[in-house]
């Protein structure tokens, strides 16, 4: 999926298939990362050269500007693109405490405390940057996530509209709010939504995705509404369906 908005290599818009994500490394190091701990990572046998470069760049300009949030952002993400969700973590958690009034920090360490399964705490750092920005695009979509994975299906209703109705053109929070309907069993709102995803996502794979849940999505309501004689005369093949005369 094309990111909408960029804040770390980690996506903002991460679709609720991909929520389910979890990493096994250590669950509560958030200490800063020293300049050798850093070098250790960029030295690891088979990392990407272009990451190792730029990684190598952002520890020697925080060796000359140990004070600059946006530094430290910048290495988590590097971090995040080499799979180092620990150190990710810790360096975000840096840039919160140096600009704790930043809300794209705080939606981004929601979600790399959402990596280790800190619902608690990434519901916290959501809502702080939704004090600081009520509109923040990226907060309210990864809130809304949150509320899907935790069943408050409701509350991620609210954020996934409000999204939609400030950013009406970004396609992402049309696939998760269809499956919130889908779980509120609301099937006519739910293929309006995946439709008008399919219509506004330049991705070819979710694209087809959604096409072929939407025709799921059509059996199921012929299950619920059309009786077997009804469907033979409709020409639907009702075998596996749960028709029966």
């Amino acid at each position: 999926m094309k990111n909408i908005l960029r804040l770390l290599t980690l996506s903002v818009f991460v679709l609720l298939a991909n929520c389910k994500g979890e990493t096994n490394q250590k669950k509560d190091n958030y200490k800063p990362i020293t300049k050798n701990e850093a070098q250790a990572t960029a030295n690891k046998k088979d990392v990407d050269p272009e990451l190792k470069k730029k990684l190598e760049g952002l520890i020697e300009l925080l060796e000359d500007h140990p004070k600059s949030a946006k530094l430290y952002a910048e290495r988590a993400g590097i971090f995040v693109d080499m799979k180092e969700i620990t150190q990710a973590l810790a360096d975000i958690t840096m840039a919160v405490d140096l600009d704790p009034n930043n809300p794209d920090y705080r939606t981004n360490r929601a979600q790399l405390l959402r990596q280790f399964k800190k619902n608690a705490e990434a519901l916290e750092e959501l809502n702080k940057a939704l004090e600081l920005d009520s509109k923040h695009l990226g907060a309210l979509f990864n809130r809304g996530a949150l509320y899907f994975n935790t069943n408050k299906f409701e509350k991620a209703l609210a954020d996934f509209t409000t999204c939609i109705d400030s950013r009406p053109e970004v396609a992402p929070p049309y696939y998760n709010r269809a499956f919130t309907y889908e779980q509120l069993h609301d099937f006519k709102a739910a293929k309006a939504d995946l439709k008008k995803f399919v219509e506004l996502t330049d991705n070819e794979k979710w694209k087809k995705l959604a096409t072929e849940k939407i025709d799921e999505w059509d059996k199921v309501q012929y299950k619920q509404v059309v009786t077997p004689e009804e469907a033979e005369k409709m020409g639907i093949d009702t075998k596996g369906m749960g028709m029966h005369k």
